[in-house]
């Protein structure tokens, strides 16, 4: 596209309507017991809260918008494929209830509502909103990236010694001598320093604002990065796989940058 298209301005808006909604209900459910259950191991959980969240932007886009498909993380009877490699046709949404369970069970003030669009497998908007600060990050594709409206841009750094990186576990890697730690290994002494921060939607949205320079994850699903990646995408980043080239939802590897240090952080991650 070579122009804002108004059809996906009108699902833009959309989405940020839904997210606002389920935002406050989301802390207003926050007050009460939260019960959590295990998914893979004790990193990897899940809230009724979650589910509730999720069940909720659905029932939203299924009533304004009845012919596109849901991938939602909570969602048991996926009708999509976590592969999105070889994606359905036509729009999709791609939803987080809450990404960075961990820290809304915590109360550490770092997750978010994450709902990605996209077309025929290409994200072409996405809405990434954290309801305790009320920071709502979005974009559409050829339109620009905001922060609340204000209009955000990746940061200037060109070498990597300037850059703050950040990072995370995929649950199944959470273990003694972890792929993880072999990654920050490389790292050390190169960069200025890493953070693992625990939501990945946030942290590429971190990367678009120019308040970190790179973030790298392996194992990282489409609900987990189909927004974050065109917002930081349209504030000028870039997003590969591991091996630098160009990121599908699905892939196993992901790495995004401000587009700047991006060989050199590749370069890092694969030596």
């Amino acid at each position: 596209m070579n122009h804002v298209d108004e059809n996906v301005n009108i699902l833009l808006n959309s989405a940020i309507q839904y997210v606002k909604d389920a935002g406050e209900w989301l802390i207003d459910l926050m007050d009460k017991p939260i019960h959590m259950k295990e998914k893979i191991n004790q990193s990897d959980l899940v809230t009724e809260v979650d589910v509730k969240i999720e069940e909720y932007l659905c029932g939203l886009i299924r009533e304004d918008y009845p012919s596109h498909w849901i991938l939602s993380e909570e969602d048991s009877h996926k009708e999509h494929i976590n592969n999105l490699i070889q994606p359905p046709e036509g729009y999709g949404w791609i939803i987080d209830p809450i990404d960075g369970t961990t820290n809304f069970i915590h109360r550490i003030p770092h997750f978010a509502i994450s709902v990605g669009i996209v077309k025929d497998g290409f994200p072409v908007c996405g809405v990434v909103y954290n309801p305790l600060k009320k920071d709502l990050y979005s974009a559409q594709i050829n339109g620009g990236a905001f922060l609340n409206g204000e209009r955000i841009q990746v940061g200037a750094e060109k070498e990597i010694s300037e850059s703050l990186l950040a990072t995370g576990f995929p649950a199944y890697d959470w273990k003694p001598n972890s792929d993880l730690m072999k990654h920050i290994e490389k790292i050390v002494g190169k960069a200025r320093s890493i953070r693992i921060i625990g939501a990945a939607s946030l942290d590429l949205c971190m990367v678009a604002t120019g308040a970190l320079t790179g973030f790298f994850h392996d194992g990282l699903h489409p609900w987990d990065v189909a927004a974050g990646i065109i917002i930081l995408q349209e504030a000028g980043g870039l997003v590969t796989n591991r091996e630098g080239n160009e990121y599908q939802l699905g892939e196993h590897t992901l790495v995004a940058s401000n587009k700047r240090i991006h060989e050199a952080l590749v370069s890092v991650l694969n030596n």
